[in-house]
């Protein structure tokens, strides 16, 4: 791992570093990939995958509940178009001002 390639993920996740972090980060991450490939190296056959031990609790019953209307939502944007509120997209362009 070098200081671009991490310079060049960190810009894929969208995290801005300074380079003072590049230069502290750089030999963590190439300790991190240096544990996962030892990791990879141990022999798994015939080793059946572990169970969760904590229980899953995180699913509930769908309660229908009133939200609010169309034309509720609509009143308090600053942008619509067709009956859509029209938000900032970074892919697609700022809104313009009209």
């Amino acid at each position: 791992m070098d200081k671009n390639t991490l310079k060049h993920i960190a810009e894929l996740s969208r995290i801005n570093l300074t380079d003072e972090e590049l230069e502290k980060f750089t030999p963590q991450m190439q300790t991190i990939l240096d544990s996962a490939k030892e990791l990879q190296k141990i022999d798994t056959k015939g080793i059946n995958p572990m169970k969760k031990h904590i229980p899953f609790t995180a699913l509930r019953e769908d309660v229908i509940e009133n939200s609010l209307s169309q034309e509720e939502v609509l009143r308090n944007a600053k942008h619509k178009e067709n009956g859509y509120v029209k938000v900032y997209g970074k892919i697609f362009g700022a809104i313009e001002e009209s």
